[in-house]
C-alpha cells in the first residue's frame, strides 16, 4: 500500500509540475513522435504553438515558440509597451501605478469582480492564471487588481505605452507592428496578403483571425505567427517564398518593470534587477588570486558596449581577464536569466586623471561571434543616453545602483543588488568647497540625499564597490543615464554629495571609440 502512494505521489507531482503557473520557464515534456490528439481538433495554441498530447494526462499541452508562453502560447514575453488603449496587449508587465504588485486574475479573492481568470471568455480577454496587466474593458489602458487598504481595488498599471507615431519601426518581436513598410530586407516588395497566389498558406487575409494579425487587402509586413521580426511573402525568381522586413526595431532603452523595493538597508534598499536592466557586473581574474573577483559595476548602452569608471581599470587588466554578466540580482548567485560575456577589448579615456579622477570614464566591448551581444529581456536592457542639451532643473531626483558596500566601513560588498534615491545638486553646491577642497572639474556633477537627519540617519549614497554604475534620471518618459558612479566622501554623509562623471560631456568621445 505504501509503494502505491508513493507511485500517485510522484504522478500528482509530475502534474503538478506541468500545470506551474505560465510565468515560470518549466519546458514540459512530451513522447518522441507524438500523434495529435482529438483535445487539438480545434484551435487551442496561439502564436504559432504546437498542440500536442500531454505525456502524463488526458489533455492538450501547447509547446510554444520562443517568446511566448502560458496554457495557450498567449503571454507574449517580449511585449515592452502597449499600443493604443493596450486592449491586444498580451506582456509581462506586473506592477501598478503606485508600485503595487498585481494580484492574480486567477485568485479566489477575486471571486465577486466581473473580470477574472475564470470567465469564459477569459483567454480571448487575455487572462488566466497570472498577475499580468491587461484592459479587458475597453479602459484607456492597461489595468490590474491589487491590494490596497484592505480591499482588492482596481488600479491603472505603469506600463508604458509606445511611442506614438512609431509606425515606421516596431517593438519587441513586432506582434504589435502595424506600420506600412512593404520591403523586404534584400528589396523585394511585399505580396498583399490577399493575393490568390496565396491560396493554401495559413497566413492570408482570408486566416479566420486576419483582422487582429494585421493581415487584409495590404502588403505591408506583419508578423502573424510571433517570429522574430515582421515579415511578408514574396515571388523569388517566379517562386513563392517570404522574407523578414527592412523595418527597423524602436528604441526601448531605458524602459524598465519597476518594483517598489521592500526592505531598506544601511545607504539605500534591496532591488530586483529588473528594476535597473541596464546594470552590469564586471568580474575581473587577478594575477596573484585564483578565480574571479567583483570589480565594479557598468552599464549596457548597447548591445555589444558597456559604460563605467576608467579608474575600474588601474591594473590594466588583459581583456580575456574580464567578465561582465547582465540580469543578475545577486552579486555572486548566477541568475536564471543572467547573460555572461566575455571582454573584447576595453578602452580607458587618454586624459583620465588618477589623482582628480578627471575623465573617469571607459568603454568595455563585449565578445560575441553574431552581429549582436546582449539580447533583450526583462532584466537586460539598454539605458537611455542622454541628449547632449539636457539641463535637468537643480534637485532633480534620480537613482543609483550597484553592489557596492553598504557603508563605508564595511568589510564586504553588497550580496545583492541595491537602489539608492538621490537629488541633484546646483553646480553652485558641487565644488571643490564643499568637498574638502579636492578637485571638481566641468566633468564632474554631484547627487546625494538631501533628506534631514542626524548624525545616524540612513542616507543614501554610492559606496565602494559601486563605481562605474549608473545615476539615471526620468527623462521623456525613460531613464536616461546622466552620470557613472566616481567617487566621494566616505558613504551617506550629510550635505556631503557624490561626484559622478558628466555623461553629456562625452557623448562624441563614447560615439567615436564604438565606431573603432
Amino acid at each position: 500500500m505504501n509503494a502505491m502512494k508513493r507511485g500517485l505521489c510522484c504522478v500528482l507531482l509530475l502534474c503538478g509540475a506541468v500545470f506551474a503557473s505560465p510565468s515560470q520557464e518549466i519546458h514540459t515534456r512530451f513522447r518522441r513522435g507524438a500523434r495529435s490528439y482529438q483535445g487539438c481538433s480545434e484551435p487551442r495554441c496561439f502564436n504559432g504553438g504546437t498542440c500536442q498530447q500531454a505525456l502524463y494526462f488526458s489533455d492538450f499541452v501547447c509547446q510554444c515558440p520562443e517568446g511566448f508562453a502560458g496554457k495557450h502560447c498567449e503571454i507574449d514575453t517580449r511585449a515592452t509597451c502597449y499600443e493604443d488603449q493596450g486592449i491586444s496587449y498580451r506582456g509581462t508587465w506586473s506592477i501598478a501605478e503606485s508600485g503595487a504588485e498585481c494580484t492574480n486574475w486567477n485568485s479566489s479573492a477575486l471571486a465577486q469582480k466581473p473580470y477574472t481568470g475564470r470567465r469564459p471568455d477569459a483567454i480571448r480577454l487575455g487572462l488566466g492564471n497570472h498577475n499580468y496587466c491587461r484592459n479587458p474593458d475597453q479602459d484607456s489602458k492597461p489595468w490590474c487588481y491589487v491590494f490596497k487598504a484592505g480591499k482588492y481595488s482596481s488600479e491603472f498599471c505603469s506600463t508604458p505605452a509606445c511611442s506614438e507615431g512609431n509606425s515606421d519601426c516596431y517593438f519587441g518581436n513586432g506582434l504589435a507592428y502595424r506600420g506600412t513598410h512593404s520591403l523586404t530586407a534584400s528589396g523585394a516588395s511585399c505580396l498583399p496578403w490577399n493575393s490568390m497566389i496565396l491560396i493554401g498558406k495559413v497566413y492570408t487575409a482570408q486566416n479566420p483571425n486576419a483582422q487582429a494579425l494585421g493581415l487584409g487587402k495590404h502588403n505591408y509586413c506583419r508578423n502573424p505567427d510571433g517570429d522574430a521580426k515582421p515579415w511578408c511573402h514574396v515571388l523569388k525568381n517566379r517562386r513563392l517564398t517570404w522574407e523578414y522586413c527592412d523595418v527597423p526595431s524602436c528604441s526601448t532603452c531605458g524602459l524598465r518593470q519597476y518594483s517598489q523595493p521592500q526592505f531598506r538597508i544601511k545607504g539605500g534598499l534591496f532591488a530586483d534587477i529588473a528594476s535597473h536592466p541596464w546594470q552590469a557586473a564586471i568580474f575581473a581574474k587577478h594575477r596573484r588570486s585564483p578565480g574571479e573577483r567583483f570589480l565594479c559595476g557598468g552599464i549596457l548602452i548597447s548591445s555589444c558596449w558597456i559604460l563605467s569608471a576608467a579608474h575600474c581599470f588601474q591594473e590594466r587588466f588583459p581583456p580575456h581577464h574580464l567578465t561582465v554578466i547582465l540580469g543578475r540580482t545577486y552579486r555572486v548567485v548566477p541568475g536564471e536569466e543572467e547573460q555572461k560575456f566575455e571582454v573584447e577589448k576595453y578602452i580607458v579615456h587618454k586624459e583620465f586623471d588618477d589623482d582628480t579622477y578627471d575623465n573617469d570614464i571607459a568603454l568595455l566591448q563585449l565578445k560575441s561571434d553574431l552581429s549582436h551581444c546582449a539580447q533583450e529581456s526583462s532584466v537586460v536592457r539598454t539605458v537611455c543616453l542622454p541628449p547632449a542639451d539636457l539641463q535637468l532643473p537643480d534637485w532633480t531626483e534620480c537613482e543609483l545602483s550597484g553592489y557596492g558596500k553598504h557603508e563605508a566601513l564595511s568589510p564586504f560588498y553588497s550580496e545583492r543588488l541595491k537602489e539608492a534615491h538621490v537629488r541633484l545638486y546646483p553646480s553652485s553646491r558641487c565644488t571643490s568647497q564643499y568637498l574638502l577642497n579636492r578637485t571638481v572639474t566641468d566633468n564632474m556633477l554631484c547627487a546625494g540625499d538631501t533628506r534631514s537627519g542626524g548624525p545616524q540617519a540612513n542616507l543614501h549614497d554610492a559606496c565602494q564597490g559601486d563605481s562605474g554604475g549608473p545615476l539615471v534620471c526620468l527623462n521623456g518618459g525613460r531613464m536616461t543615464l546622466v552620470g557613472i558612479i566616481s567617487w566621494g566622501l566616505g558613504c551617506g554623509r550629510k550635505d556631503v554629495p557624490g561626484v559622478y562623471t558628466k555623461v553629456t560631456n562625452y557623448l562624441d568621445w563614447i560615439q567615436d571609440n564604438m565606431q573603432l
